[in-house]
């Protein structure tokens, strides 16, 4: 079953990023739900008044080592809803399906039977200026409690700061994003310290916006596009081997 879902989400990604290129208009896309690059948060944010509700393919590599099922990670999805009702403030609910026995009994047939919830709240002190970086302080499972296998375990728990700035090169749009990042569990602390990317967005086609950034772990490479103002895409490839993609509906409230 984790095999063939694999093979579909690869297919999906692929698929999807070749039809809907074209089309699209660049925005940024976590899949937690908020703006950032593929595994690294950044200081961008969206318009005040928007909303963001999505659901994206995770690759198992991508999944904290603390959730495994029979003591191996699994491929999962993400579904998530986010909301920025100020230009300085984001704030988002989403969680992680998990894979178990059902009823936790061994003898019980296995499926996605359980969810890893998590709140992100990102703020945003300092707007990107002519000479300045935007900066965004922030977490991701900010609130819960718990032990190993239970609801609120924090297993996505982490706090950082971000940087980002812009420049415009002959037409084309650069962005480079650093941060500092530091996780609450043991197992993910591979991940911890200074993270970072850069984006691209080329001056004959500005809807597209390339990625590449180290999470602290490995690097990673993607592309994020917008259609219509209304439907966001990702696609990426993490430690550049393993696809990860999702689709966001992004919905003006205001």
């Amino acid at each position: 079953m984790i095999t063939y879902i694999k093979k579909m989400g690869k297919s999906f990604a692929i698929l999807l990023t070749m039809a809907l290129l074209p089309l699209a208009t660049a925005s940024a896309q976590q899949h937690v739900g908020t703006p950032g690059l593929i595994h690294v948060p950044t200081a961008e944010m969206d318009t005040a008044g928007v909303a963001r509700v999505g659901a994206h393919y995770v690759d198992a590599h991508m999944i904290p080592d603390g959730m495994k099922y029979d003591g191996e990670k699994f491929n999962s999805f993400t579904n998530y809803l986010s909301i920025t009702p100020f230009k300085w403030i984001e704030l988002g609910y989403g969680y992680t399906l998990w894979k178990l026995h059902r009823n936790l009994d061994p003898d019980q047939k296995s499926g996605f039977y359980a969810k890893d919830r998590y709140f992100t709240v990102r703020l945003r002190p300092l707007e990107e200026g002519r000479y300045w970086p935007a900066v965004v302080v922030g977490g991701n499972d900010v609130w819960g409690t718990g032990d190993n296998g239970k609801s609120g375990s924090n297993f996505y728990r982490n706090f950082f700061v971000a940087a980002t700035k812009h420049v415009d090169l002959g037409g084309n749009r650069v962005g480079a994003h650093i941060a500092y990042r530091k996780w609450k569990r043991d197992f993910n602390h591979k991940w911890d310290g200074v993270v970072g990317g850069l984006t691209f967005q080329p001056s004959f086609y500005k809807p597209l916006r390339i990625i590449g950034e180290y999470d602290g772990e490995s690097f990673n490479f993607g592309v994020d596009c917008e259609l219509l103002r209304y439907l966001l895409i990702q696609a990426s490839l993490q430690d550049a081997k393993y696809i990860s993609a999702g689709l966001c509906l992004r919905i003006g409230l205001l």
